[in-house]
């Protein structure tokens, strides 16, 4: 990760009237969303469900009080979770003639302007200003510790589970040596001997003390520290920092809301915007019981509710309350037309389910949808590699979803980010925050959803919440399917259940058998391309 510091104002683009853009946009808000932009409290938390219109409400309110003088451009900093979001923000804020700090050379100065970033950017920043100010060495990060821990542990199986542990450690500002405990006190599933994390996590961190680099999570803690140690620095960053917003506030962890809470201070000018029902990363430490207590945690703190889907018809609204069942705090309520009902498909087996998926991604094609208008989600990766071979064998251009953060020079040189119009094929963590109009949602078993080692009722709760955002990313048109068999990696074709949740979905779809289709694989593909020619 390299985030640059700001320099200079990037304005306005050419040729818009930054005005009439933001007069369009607030006139085209709904009464609820005008409400949170004009709330005089600087104060205010956001629950704001899926396809509400969070993000454009967030910047459309920093925007209103920098124009009506409540707020400073120069003051204010908007914080995300992904670069893309954040680019997002700049480009919004710059359409309403809000100056927005530009890019200029690491440790350097913040220019004039709105600071919109990530918080792992707004940390690495602090710690470069500092290390600037008293003469130190600058930070150097590593972006992935999977390669150093794999180097230490040696098997990449174990690598990648201990890797999951560190940084659930991390994200709750513990160490190596309170890590084991806190895995008992908390009841967290681990699949690896707690001796063992431990062993590999005080190698890992003596490893980055020797090469003096910090991971991600360092920069976060590290960050938080100092702003406790040096109150001289933490007093220049809250002035610095006067008015505070977050959004996707359900995924922040106790190491990132302790940097919130110290860049704070003692002020209350902060708004944080967030779902509940979209919380789907506490597996990896996040928090999602923050948002409703934050309100008791920032004096004065005003709630505010955004309970419209802007995005996705009623009938997959209704499908994805079903999935969700009564763990929902509110109810969701779509303000679209009328669409098709959702469908729900059992298969014979993942081949038959891979197929049905094409033949459906066909018949959407022919009624006008782009290919990259459709994707194809699944619990895990492994899901998606029956349905990408079969994708690949028909001819239809496929990519997998870029990860968010993914820079741009970078997918220009990746194969599988480079077509444009292509079937995006992603995991139901990846396909957090994008959408679709048409989303096929594959594998839907029991042992897949909820996952197998999903077994306390916290962990459960988070998988419905999965399948939850998973569905919310059609826009129209949902497919649900499952397969009655599936052939494991080793081999051993098993018998399958259907997920525990999809028949709440099925009850408001329509649903049907498909069994497995001919085995003539030849035959089968040379229809499928006589279709794409016709």
């Amino acid at each position: 990760m390299e985030p640059r510091e700001s320099a200079a104002v990037e304005p306005a683009s050419p040729g818009k009237a930054p005005d009439d853009a933001f007069e369009r946009a607030v006139a085209a808000l709904t009464q609820v969303q005008r409400r949170c932009v004009d709330a005089d409290n600087s104060a205010l938390c956001i629950v704001a469900g899926a396809g509400s219109g969070k993000t454009r409400v967030l910047t459309l309110r920093a925007a209103r009080r920098i124009r009506d003088g409540t707020a400073d451009a120069d003051h204010t900093a908007i914080w995300t979770f992904t670069r893309k979001a954040a680019n997002e923000l700049r480009q919004r804020l710059r359409l309403y003639g809000v100056a927005v700090s530009g890019p200029s050379a690491p440790g350097g100065t913040p220019g004039p302007g709105v600071r919109a970033g990530t918080l792992h950017q707004l940390a690495l920043a602090l710690l470069r200003r500092h290390a600037l100010d008293v003469g130190g060495p600058p930070p150097v990060v590593i972006e992935r510790r999977y390669r150093t821990v794999t180097a230490i542990v040696g098997d990449p199986i174990l690598a990648s589970a201990i890797d999951t542990e560190i940084g659930w450690s991390k994200a709750n500002c513990l160490g190596p040596g309170a890590y084991a405990e806190a895995v008992q006190s908390s009841g967290r599933p681990v699949s690896v001997p707690l001796d063992r994390v431990v062993e590999a996590f005080e190698a890992y961190q003596l490893s980055l003390t020797r090469r003096r680099v910090l991971d991600l999570d360092d920069v976060l803690i590290g960050a938080g520290d100092l702003l406790e140690r040096d109150i001289d620095f933490a007093e220049r960053v809250r002035w610095r920092y006067r008015h505070l917003s977050v959004d996707e506030f359900q995924d922040v962890n106790p190491t990132q809301f302790r940097l919130i809470q110290a860049l704070r201070g003692d002020r209350s000018d902060l708004c944080a915007v967030g779902d509940p029902d979209q919380a789907i990363f506490g597996w990896n430490g996040a928090d999602p019981g923050l948002i409703y207590r934050l309100p008791e945690l920032v004096p004065g703190m005003e709630v505010a509710r955004l309970g419209e889907n802007h995005r996705s018809t009623p009938q997959v609204v209704a499908a994805a309350s079903a999935a969700l069942g009564t763990t929902s705090a509110r109810s969701a309520r779509s303000v679209s037309t009328d669409g098709p009902l959702p469908e729900v498909t059992e298969y014979e087996d993942e081949i038959a389910e891979a197929r049905g998926v094409i033949a459906v991604l066909l018949d959407r094609s022919a009624d006008g949808l782009r290919w990259s208008d459709q994707a194809v989600l699944a619990r895990t990766n492994d899901q998606l590699t029956v349905v990408r071979q079969a994708l690949a064998d028909a001819g239809i251009p496929h990519r997998l979803a870029p990860d968010p953060d993914t820079p741009i020079d970078r997918r220009r040189y990746d194969p599988d980010l480079t077509t444009e119009d292509a079937v995006e094929l992603a995991t139901f963590h990846r396909a957090k925050g994008l959408e679709w109009t048409a989303v096929n949602v594959v594998g839907l078993e029991e042992g897949f959803v909820p996952i197998v080692y999903a077994q306390s009722v916290k962990a459960q709760a988070e998988e419905r919440r999965l399948l939850y955002v998973a569905i919310t990313r059609a826009s129209i048109h949902l497919h649900c399917s499952w397969a009655r068999n599936r052939t494991l990696a080793t081999g051993r074709q098993v018998e399958r259940q259907p997920s525990p949740w999809l028949s709440a979905v099925a009850g408001v779809a329509r649903t049907g058998t498909v069994r497995n289709p001919p085995r003539d694989t030849g035959r089968w593909i040379a229809e499928i391309r006589a279709t794409l020619n016709n």
